[in-house]
């Protein structure tokens, strides 16, 4: 709204006075001689429509105004997190320039190098989110919403902008991890590195990679709901399985990998190379991981059957 169309105080305090000035002139009204007499409903019907029409502009600039010192607070929030989040975007570049100048005269690795510029490169996409927010709170005078069935905002889709930022993190964290597993599997062809240390790595590398695939089948989502060939609630649904499904994969490779690793201390703990506490932690854990593996079993049984 136009910032001369808000009304003001003074606006909110002559209000009463002038429903009420308008009430009692209304209703002091009479025929006049000579004139065409208005049936009483008439009178009446049209006093209360105004009153009626008075109320709801009176109950609408309330709104505005209590509305307005949300929006203000979250816009002078999220101002604020832009600032800060682009000083410390310049420190990451900073440091990345630094490190690069360092990798090439050998004095760190180039992975090493390389997780540093990836860090300054999810700043950047850290701060573009920043600003994402703040001109969906200005365009809506609400805080930001990721639902899937959330409305567009003057015509503009927040949702997807945010999923694909977080899609670009992603895929940044996953070029850094597969830069590291080329250097784990050469650490373990000359045996530096176990069996099992690759195996873990390795697993959550393919949970990384399922993690992309996730948002891309939410943007589609996102897309066939703003199209209108999918509603609200099937949106829901669709996107509560997809999350289902993640926690499964996420539940069966952390059990694949914890079963692994407690079998390797058990036999560790046979020849007295550790103590039973070790194996007792990763005991623990495995049943922890079990236990999020039944869970999510049960959410994705219970959605799979909704009609």
């Amino acid at each position: 709204m136009p910032k001369n169309l808000e009304p003001d105080s003074q606006f909110l305090d002559k209000l009463e006075w002038q429903l009420s000035s308008e009430f009692r002139r209304m209703s002091r009204l009479k025929p006049a001689a000579g004139k065409v007499t208005v049936p009483r409903w008439v009178v009446a019907f049209s006093l209360a429509a105004g009153v009626l029409l008075m109320g709801v502009a009176a109950i609408t600039a309330a709104d505005s105004i209590k509305g307005a010192w949300r929006k203000k607070i979250e816009i002078a929030r999220l101002e604020t997190e832009v600032k800060l989040k682009s000083a410390f975007l310049e420190f990451k570049k900073a440091s990345a320039s630094k490190a690069e100048t360092q990798a090439s005269a050998g004095l760190i690795r180039e992975d090493d190098s390389l997780a540093i510029k990836l860090g300054a490169e999810r700043s950047a996409l850290d701060l573009q989110r920043a600003l994402l927010d703040l001109d969906e709170v200005k365009a809506s005078g609400e805080i930001p919403h990721n639902e899937l069935y959330a409305p567009a905002v003057g015509g503009r889709d927040f949702v997807s902008e945010r999923m694909a930022i977080e899609r670009k993190v992603l895929e940044l964290d996953l070029g850094l991890r597969r830069a590291r597993l080329e250097r784990l599997t050469q650490r373990f062809d000359l045996g530096l590195v176990p069996r099992d240390g690759l195996d873990e790595f390795m697993a959550s590398t393919a949970v990384q990679e399922a993690g992309i695939g996730d948002i891309e089948k939410r943007l589609d989502l996102r897309k066939r709901f703003l199209a209108g060939t999918i509603t609200a609630e099937e949106v829901e649904i669709e996107d509560r399985m997809t999350a289902a499904e993640r926690d499964l994969r996420q539940a069966r490779s952390t059990v694949d990998s914890l079963k692994k690793r407690l079998e390797s201390l058990q036999a560790k703990e046979a020849v007295g190379m550790i103590s039973n506490t070790e194996v007792q932690q990763a005991q623990f854990g495995l049943s922890y991981a079990e236990a999020q593996l039944s869970l999510a079993l049960v959410e994705k049984d219970v959605l799979s059957k909704i009609k």
